[in-house]
């Protein structure tokens, strides 16, 4: 019993020991058939797969080819090959495969070759990287097909793009070595200078990004930057710019450039000078103006971090250079190309005040300060004292031929300086004196104005006489400065932004009324007689002068720059010029269009005689703010007679008529009242008729009243562009232009101010009128000083050419550029395409 029982236990034992069995059998038998699949005919999900598992067989394989030949999946292959396998002879069996497979791999041989090298540098794989490379010089066939220092270019851009110092430094080493020993295998003696490569990519990224780190790393071995002129395509110029203008760029060239050769710059005037480029090219090339708006602030941005670096006033004189008595010092060179942010900055305004305050001189000598308050520190009651004391030393102001070698004393003689000579130096007091002049010019102006006497009116012309051409050398002076600030080498459009700016401009317009009229009034002394009469030349001169006056008197709000409160109209009076002109041009289109239009209309009245439209303008004028009858020749279109009563009645009741009056006797009527008389005769009483009268009529033309109809419509179009819609534009326009001076308030003032004060920083400036004259006298004793000992300033020269830039600023620039280093942008770029 119990054996049968246990044969029937086993039976399904075996039963399932046999199905077992022959389950694992069937999954051998299905394994090994997909094994034989697997390098057959693989699918792209395999091959990414085989690739990962570092089984490369199915390269062997045909069917595999038509998969392989596609570009997008190859180059997915070889990214997975390089970062999941990280073995060179796998990457170089598979850069085989796709150089030997067919012709459609061949031709894709390049582009994956570089995507090995992006990808062995995405995972910092230097060893990868220089195998790839070594692999690309040492197979003669790649080289054929490839360009190997383009991809050697590709693997240095690749670095740079991932910031990957050591990564960059390992493949411009290795291609330095490389190059190095096919130099000794030539016999060659390598010289250790490197062939510069010009305008590459990676330092344009780079330097783009204002990446310090790679930016110097690239320079150190020969990747360099020049600006190209026959470039055109604007994108890559300005992409070109970009770099060049990166501080990270500046730096880099400032610090591989030796300190006594020609190559040694300035970084914070090379920021400025790039600033100025961008805002140039911002005004010039609109569709780019976010881009150099970003480089102009990116410059600017990094003068002020040095600025910031200063730790004491004597660091801040030092920086800008407010020592050196230099035309070129930063300071200057800030104001004059319009730094707002960096003229604005606190550092910069205190120690420019302090140098136009009280005591500062131009020259450092024995001359202390005697006091170190500041002017707009000062209460009101000691700035009217102080401004009372320089009365007397603005009239001593004749003396300065004779004192003019205690106003700058050398530093081999120790001279006693008398009081005034002090007081001339000073910057505020050269202010003060210029103001002191311009009260009394325009007290001139005022007495003119009143027609003195004869007595007195020759002494006031030869006054105003002295002014005005003294005003006039003291514009010209500025030209010249400005002129000479430029070097050997003078920028003209430079040169042209810093002088022909709007208070230049107006100084220029008012010279140019001011001497015409003096030629005039000159002619008038000359050519007065019995014989010649001036009358027209005494007309023709009081219009000019008229307009100068007026100029002239407007220009006293300028000194409100200096306020606060009265700065930001001033400004925003300068940047609404733009906008009244702007508004003007289109005004002048509008005009234009309409008066042609209805004069063309109104000449249909004239019967060719064209006495309808004496003047296009003053004709549309008149016609479209009254129509037809505000015409000034509307009497001689339509020949309106007078009421004889009328006149009669006039003529009783006053002795004398004006126009108005006579001109309530105008008979409203289109008849020519001779005619009608005529008509009269000839037709029969008490049987008149208005067809009788038609010939009589005046305006003799068909179709008159549809001209006088047709005004009407026009006028109200005209109106409406005019005062409905430019009018409107005008008022936003000037709204959102003051806006943007209120937003900008305290950095526009701020620089307004000291651009108000530079000019009298120079201690070579003219003197104000009438004194100018004796600095002109001054300067023609100084240049035949010059002339008679030509070889002792040909050595001045040649010292102040080696003390261009003293030793004192450049290690404090270089102190400053080791604690501020330019860091590139946070958000990660773009990768090369």
């Amino acid at each position: 019993m119990s054996t049968s029982t246990d044969k029937l236990v086993e039976e399904p034992r075996m039963e399932k020991m046999v199905e077992l069995n022959g389950n694992l059998l069937n999954r051998e038998r299905s394994m090994s058939c997909s094994c034989v699949d697997r390098f057959g005919d693989l699918s792209k999900e395999a091959i990414i797969q085989a690739v990962k598992d570092k089984d490369l067989r199915f390269l062997k394989e045909d069917s595999n080819k038509s998969l392989l030949s596609e570009k997008k999946f190859s180059k997915e292959c070889i990214r997975i090959c390089v970062k999941e396998t990280r073995d060179i002879s796998l990457i170089e069996e598979m850069l085989d495969f796709f150089l030997e497979a067919n012709d459609e791999t061949r031709r894709n041989v390049t582009f994956l070759i570089r995507e090995a090298i992006t990808s062995a540098v995405k995972i910092s794989g230097d060893n990868l990287v220089i195998g790839i490379l070594e692999y690309l010089q040492a197979n003669k066939k790649m080289k054929t097909l490839t360009d190997t220092s383009e991809l050697l270019e590709d693997a240095v851009y690749a670095a740079s793009v991932e910031q990957n110092s050591e990564t960059l430094n390992s493949i411009l080493r290795w291609n330095q070595s490389n190059r190095l020993k096919k130099l000794s295998a030539k016999g060659k003696v390598f010289s250790g200078a490197t062939n510069l490569k010009i305008n590459c990519s990676s330092i344009i990224h780079a330097a783009k990004r204002n990446d310090y780190e790679r930016v110097k790393i690239l320079f150190r071995y020969g990747y360099r930057l020049e600006q190209r002129d026959n470039m055109t395509d604007p994108l890559k110029k300005i992409e070109l710019f970009k770099a060049m203008a990166s501080p990270a760029y500046i730096i880099s060239s400032l610090e591989n450039s030796t300190e006594g050769s020609t190559d040694f710059f300035c970084p914070v005037k090379m920021c400025f000078e790039f600033a100025v480029e961008a805002n140039f090219r911002k005004s010039t090339i609109p569709e780019y103006k976010r881009e150099y708006d970003e480089i102009e602030n990116r410059c600017e941005e990094y003068a002020i971090s040095l600025l910031e670096q200063c730790e004491d006033l004597g660091e801040v004189e030092t920086f800008l250079q407010t020592k050196h008595g230099t035309n070129h010092a930063n300071y200057i060179l800030a104001i004059l190309d319009s730094r707002m942010k960096f003229v604005a900055h606190e550092r910069f305004q205190y120690v420019l005040l302090k140098k136009f305050g009280i005591g500062e001189t131009e020259i450092e000598d024995n001359y202390h300060s005697y006091t170190n308050t500041l002017w707009i520190d000062m209460p009101w009651f000691s700035r009217f004292l102080h401004v009372l004391k320089q009365v007397p030393c603005y009239f001593l102001l004749f003396l300065y031929p004779f004192f003019y070698p205690c106003v700058y004393p050398s530093k081999m003689k120790s001279t006693p300086i008398p009081w005034f000579c002090k007081e001339w130096r000073v910057p505020l007091n050269r202010a003060i004196y210029t103001a002191f002049s311009y009260i009394i010019f325009i007290t001139l102006i005022i007495s003119y104005v009143l027609e003195p006497p004869v007595p007195y009116i020759y002494w006031v012309d030869a006054l105003l006489g002295v002014f005005i051409t003294s005003y006039s050398l003291r514009d010209l002076g500025t030209a010249f400065f400005l002129w000479r600030l430029e070097g050997p080498n003078p920028n003209e459009r430079r040169f042209k932004k810093r002088y022909f700016t709007f208070w230049n401009n107006y100084n220029i317009t008012m010279d140019i009324l001011f001497m015409i009229g003096l030629i005039i009034r000159s002619l008038e002394y000359i050519l007065d007689g019995p014989i010649v009469q001036v009358a027209a030349v005494e007309a023709a001169g009081r219009i000019f002068w008229g307009v100068a006056f007026t100029l002239a008197i407007i220009k006293t709000i300028k000194i409100g720059i200096a306020s606060k409160h009265f700065g930001p109209i001033i400004l925003s009076i300068n940047m609404m010029m733009k906008d009244v002109c702007m508004f003007l041009i289109t005004f002048f289109v509008i005009m234009l269009a309409f008066s042609c239009g209805v004069s063309y209309m109104f000449n249909y009245l004239s019967n060719g005689t064209n006495t309808s439209t004496h003047g296009i303008f003053s004709y549309f004028a008149w016609v479209l703010l009254q129509p037809f009858r505000g015409n000034p020749d509307y009497d001689e279109v339509t020949n309106l007679p007078y009421d004889p009563d009328c006149l009669a009645e006039l003529a009783e009741k006053s002795s004398e008529l004006n126009i108005n009056s006579i001109g309530s006797c105008r008979m409203e009527t289109m008849y020519n009242t001779s005619c009608m008389a005529s008509r009269l005769v000839s037709l029969v009483p008490g049987q008149i008729y208005k067809n009788d009268m038609y010939e009589c009529i005046i305006s003799r033309r068909l179709g008159a009243e549809n001209l006088k109809t047709a005004v009407v419509p026009m006028w109200v179009i005209y109106q409406f562009l005019v005062s409905v819609v430019l009018l409107r534009i005008l008022i936003v326009m000037m709204t959102i232009t003051y806006r943007k001076i209120y937003d900008n308030l305290d950095t526009q003032w701020k620089y307004s101010r000291l651009y108000l004060a530079i000019q009298f920083f120079d201690p070579d400036s003219l003197l104000p009128p009438p004194f100018t004259y004796l600095t002109l006298l001054m300067y023609l004793i100084r240049m035949v000083a010059k002339k008679a000992d030509m070889n002792k300033i040909k050595e001045g020269r040649l010292k102040k050419r080696e003390s261009q830039i003293p030793s004192e600023y450049k290690n404090l620039l270089f102190a400053f550029i080791d604690n501020v280093k330019p860091c590139p942008k946070p958000e990660r770029p773009k990768g090369k395409d």
